[in-house]
């Protein structure tokens, strides 16, 4: 009897927990596709990594190949990418926010900086496994 509470728990814990990190990962993609004035920054980031995630699992899919060749200092696009194009993107932003424009939190430093780390990190682990 005891035996079948405990599975019953144990299923309702995982559901409630599955239910939990659908609800948090759909609202943080709503929220990185909004304009900075509206969105929550944190859901939005968390958003953008979920989205390059994805970018990274398609292109780690379509070219399942490193872009340059293995050197000694493997995985250094973990770190200089996701540097370079957050800088990028923020230049980007800033031009946009002068014209008037709204952005979305993917063209400030932390935004764009955040998605190339996670479509890097994706690749990464992919290739790294095949």
């Amino acid at each position: 009897m005891s035996e079948i509470l405990l599975e019953l728990l144990l299923e309702l814990v995982i559901q409630v927990l599955g239910e939990f990190i659908f609800t948090l990962g759909w609202e943080s993609l709503g929220h990185a596709l909004r304009g900075t004035r509206k969105a929550n920054p944190i859901l939005a980031i968390f958003g953008w990594a979920i989205i390059g995630a994805i970018c990274g699992a398609i292109s780690a899919f379509i070219f399942p190949q490193h872009v340059l060749p293995p050197s000694r200092l493997t995985g250094m696009s973990l770190v200089v990418a996701p540097l370079i194009t957050g800088a990028l993107m923020k230049a980007v932003g800033d031009r946009r926010r002068e014209a008037g424009k709204d952005t979305t939190l993917l063209a400030t430093f932390w935004g764009g900086t955040v998605f190339a780390f996670a479509v890097a990190a994706t690749r990464f682990l992919l290739l790294r496994a095949s």
